[in-house]
C-alpha cells in the first residue's frame, strides 16, 4: 500500500485489496449496512491500526471503466447520508472529564466548534485536498517572539500522530521549551525536569491558518493548551515509556503535516459537494449537552418552501456509533501515541432539534442553511464521476487512522451518522 503523502514522512506499508460488507454498528442495531465496499489488509509496523476512508473518490485498479465506490459515495447514494460530507474533531482526553472525538458523516455538530466566516478551498491535489497556509505559531508568556513567521502551506492529516514542522521552526519550541531533539528516536523525548518546568509554566499555544485571501476574515486562531502537548510514547520507539512534545523536524515542503494532535482543539468539516472546508475552534460540551446535528444537502437541493441549496437544520436523527472489527474504530490514532489512561468508547444517540438560530449559517461558509424535507435520494454532482486511476494510494487522501474500540453498544438512529471515540 503506497501512502503517497503519509510516504512522504516515512509511513509505508503493503496491502491486499478485497470486497466485504461494511458494518457500521452491531448486527441488529438498525445502523446502515454497505456490502461490496473495497477493504484492505496490510502489515506494517508504521501503521498498527486500521483507517476508515473519507474521500469521496471512487477506485479504480485495472479497468478505469469500472470505478468502485467509496464508502462515503456508496451511504449517499443509497440515501443514508445527505451529501459527500464529514466533520471530524480528534476529542481531548485532557480535558476533565475527557472529552470524546466526534465524526458525523453527512453534516456537522454545532455543538462541538465556535462558528467563524472563513471557508477553505479544496486543494488542486485530491491527495493533499485538505490544504490550508499556516502563518503564524505564538504563545502566551510576555515578550516571546512568535514560533514560526514566515507563511507556509500545510496539510490537515489525522492519519498522522505529530505536528511535521520546518527545522527553524522547531529550533524556535526547542530555545523556548528546553526541549531536546533525540536523534535515535528522532523525537522529542522530555525528561521530568523539562516536564515539571513546562507543567509549571502551563503555555498557551496560538495557530493561525489562513484561506490564502488577504481580507481581514481570512484567519483561524486555534489555541492548544500544554496539556494538548502532553503525551506519552512506548515501544517500539523506546524501551520504557516516556513523555514527548508531538513535534517533528520536516525536512522539506512535502512533510509539512499537522497531525492529528492538532485535531484534538479544531473541528473539521470538509464539504466535497460545494468543494470547501472549514476549521474551527473545538468545543467540549458536557455529556448532558444535547446535540445539533445539522445535514449538508448537495448543490441544488430543495425543500418544501422551495428555499435556497444548502445546509439543512430540520429533524436529522443524530446516530452515535461504534465501528466493528472489519471497520476497526472511529477516530484516528497512531499505536505510539498512548494516553496515561485506559479510556474506553462512549456510545450514545440522541435525536437533533430543529435549528432556529441563525448563527449556525457561519458554521460553514457560503452555505446556506436549510429546515430539512424529505429524504429522498440526492442526485450526486457531476464532479463525482471523476476516475482517478488507483495506485494503491488513493485512499490515503481523507483516510483516518482509528482506535479499535474497548466496547461497541447497540444504537437506533439514521442520518446523519455521528461517531465518538476516545483519541488514544
Amino acid at each position: 500500500m503506497n501512502t503517497f503523502v503519509e510516504g512522504y514522512l516515512g509511513l509505508t506499508g503493503n496491502a491486499y485489496y478485497g470486497f466485504d460488507t461494511i458494518n457500521l454498528g452491531l448486527t441488529g442495531s438498525g445502523l446502515p449496512t454497505v456490502q461490496g465496499q473495497v477493504i484492505a489488509g496490510f502489515g506494517t509496523n508504521d501503521f498498527w491500526l486500521g483507517n476508515l476512508g473519507l474521500s469521496p473518490y471512487p477506485f479504480n485498479f485495472t479497468d478505469l471503466d469500472d470505478p468502485q465506490p467509496s464508502l462515503l459515495g456508496t451511504l449517499q447514494n443509497q440515501s443514508l447520508i445527505p451529501s459527500l460530507s464529514w466533520a471530524y474533531t480528534a476529542g481531548a482526553q485532557y480535558k476533565t472529564p475527557p472529552v470524546l472525538g466526534s465524526l458525523t458523516l453527512g453534516g456537522y455538530d454545532t455543538t462541538r466548534f465556535t462558528p467563524n466566516n472563513v471557508s477553505f478551498p479544496f486543494g488542486a491535489d485530491f491527495s493533499r485536498d485538505l490544504l490550508v497556509k499556516l502563518r503564524s505559531i505564538s504563545y502566551d508568556t510576555f515578550g516571546s517572539p512568535p514560533l514560526l513567521t514566515s507563511e507556509i502551506d500545510i496539510f490537515l492529516d489525522s492519519a498522522v500522530t505529530q505536528m511535521w514542522l520546518p527545522v527553524n521552526v522547531c529550533q524556535q519550541f526547542e530555545k523556548a521549551f528546553n526541549l531536546t531533539w533525540n536523534a535515535t528516536a528522532e523525537l522529542y523525548l522530555l525528561d521530568e525536569d523539562t516536564h515539571s518546568a513546562l507543567l509549571s509554566r502551563n503555555p498557551t499555544f496560538t495557530f493561525t491558518i489562513a484561506n490564502g485571501s488577504n481580507s481581514a476574515d481570512s484567519t483561524v486562531d486555534i489555541v492548544f493548551p500544554y496539556s494538548a502537548f502532553d503525551l506519552n510514547i512506548t515501544q517500539p520507539y523506546v524501551n520504557t515509556e516516556t513523555r514527548y512534545f508531538p513535534l517533528k523536524q520536516a525536512q522539506n515542503s512535502s512533510q509539512f503535516v499537522l497531525g492529528r494532535v492538532f485535531l484534538q482543539e479544531a473541528y473539521l468539516v470538509a464539504d466535497y459537494g460545494h468543494r470547501n472546508f472549514s476549521v474551527s475552534q473545538a468545543l467540549f460540551p458536557q455529556t448532558n449537552v444535547e446535540q445539533n446535528i445539522v445535514a449538508i444537502h448537495t448543490s441544488g437541493y430543495k425543500t418544501e418552501d422551495d428555499r435556497p441549496n444548502g445546509l439543512s437544520g430540520g429533524a436529522i436523527t443524530g446516530t452515535v456509533v461504534a465501528a466493528v472489527v472489519v471497520l476497526v474504530s472511529i477516530i484516528a490514532a497512531t499505536i505510539w501515541l498512548k494516553r496515561r489512561s485506559t479510556r474506553k468508547v462512549k456510545i450514545s444517540t440522541e435525536q437533533t432539534r430543529h435549528d432556529t438560530d441563525e448563527k449556525n449559517n457561519a458554521a460553514f461558509q457560503g452555505i446556506s442553511e436549510l429546515e430539512h424535507g424529505d429524504t429522498a435520494v440526492q442526485e450526486v454532482d457531476g464532479w463525482h464521476g471523476y476516475k482517478p486511476e488507483l495506485e494503491v494510494n488513493d485512499g490515503s487522501s481523507g483516510r483516518h487512522e482509528l482506535p479499535t474500540p474497548v466496547k461497541m453498544h447497540e444504537v437506533a438512529g439514521h442520518l446523519p451518522i455521528e461517531l465518538e471515540a476516545p483519541l488514544r
